[in-house]
């Protein structure tokens, strides 16, 4: 039976000290929430650059006991408080937590909450997910070279190749140089224009369009918390750059977040170069697991040590338009591994663009 809650809904920014301290204290008391997403400054630091980033403070009697923040999209829809961008979601409470989340939409004025990068940290959730995933990660607890040796026995070889075409580059061009940790804004700059370019090329939705993504990113690079900070990653060519990773950290968890490549040096894997590069200083810099993100990519695969299991799916307070979507889910999900696979996810990759650049374009004039 739920435990009886109320909730308030209150602008991201407006939390005073002691939500603040609370938020934490929870957050550190669930390993499950680990993640540098999970944390309030990286909600606030979202909502510092754009409007309609709230969050539901739940209450069991005078004591808060967890935070949903959301992104009030349609006035009466919750959705990822930064949206693509949000790659683990999750209501902020201790594990053994069980909470009323209907309720919850009710004190908060909200008709549905809407996920897809879920990660069930308390028994609250189970009931509301439709479809799950994995999102991999790379085990590094016991060291590079333990990390590596485990790879190779499950059948990995990308690492021996990606050391070879290293040896290669450096012969041919210029030797590498590996930048761990750069607050400069023009890498960034950098970074953003190759990604771009690259969902471009992939004719998919730019993400980077809103205008409060480009203010949000620069805002993350100069934060500083403990359980949120930035840790943006170069590899160079000489002096020229050549690959590019923008990771949020908590303390020994960090999440990859942003990556990409000079297309210059695309037949080396740049972009791979600079993971591996990561693995291997993780130790000296207190890193034990690099997060990738859902997808189904096949360097995720080859580096996958370990996964975490997220969620798509919804807390509906709306029967007819809940039921819709559930059974629109549930349908690509049977399609996978048959025949009409392929067509129905072209068909799909052809509408989410039509719709991501009418969105996206909607959005940036807001």
């Amino acid at each position: 039976m739920s435990t009886p809650t109320t909730a308030t809904s209150l602008p991201a920014n407006s939390l005073d000290g002691d939500l603040l301290d609370r938020w934490g204290e929870i957050q550190r008391g669930n390993k499950a929430l680990d993640s540098p997403l999970f944390s309030a400054a990286f909600t606030r630091a979202v909502a510092a650059e754009r409007d309609g980033v709230e969050i539901a403070v739940i209450r069991s009697d005078d004591s808060v006991i967890g935070f949903l923040p959301y992104y009030r999209l349609r006035r009466s829809i919750a959705a990822p408080v930064a949206g693509s961008f949000t790659d683990f979601q999750g209501v902020i409470a201790a594990p053994d937590t069980t909470i009323d989340l209907r309720q919850v939409l009710r004190d908060s004025r909200l008709s549905a909450w809407q996920f897809d990068h879920l990660v069930a940290a308390n028994d609250s959730l189970a009931e509301f997910q439709w479809a799950s995933a994995e999102s991999p990660y790379m085990d590094l607890s016991q060291g590079f070279e333990s990390y590596r040796r485990a790879c190779r026995a499950n059948g990995g070889k990308e690492i021996s190749e990606l050391f070879r075409k290293s040896r290669k580059l450096e012969r041919e061009i210029a030797p590498l140089r590996f930048e761990s940790e750069s607050t400069n804004s023009r890498v960034l700059d950098t970074l953003v224009q190759w990604k771009r370019e690259q969902l471009q090329r992939m004719r998919r939705p730019d993400c980077f369009r809103p205008a409060w993504v480009r203010p949000m990113l620069n805002r993350i690079l100069h934060t500083h918390d403990e359980l949120c900070r930035p840790m943006m990653s170069a590899l160079y060519v000489g002096d020229e750059l050549a690959a590019i990773n923008f990771g949020l950290r908590n303390n020994a968890v960090l999440h990859g977040w942003i990556t990409a490549f000079n297309p210059k040096y695309h037949k080396f894997s740049p972009g791979l170069m600079l993971i591996v590069k990561l693995a291997e200083s993780a130790e000296s810099l207190g890193i034990r697991r690099i997060d990738m993100g859902r997808g189904d990519e096949s360097f995720k695969r080859n580096f996958c040590s370990g996964a975490t299991s997220v969620a798509e799916g919804a807390v509906d307070r709306r029967l007819f338009s809940g039921s819709v979507r559930r059974m629109w889910v549930c349908m690509k999900r049977l399609l996978r591994g048959t025949p009409l696979c392929k067509p129905a996810e072209s068909l799909l990759r052809q509408g989410r663009y039509a719709s991501g650049v009418l969105r996206h374009s909607l959005d940036s004039r807001s």
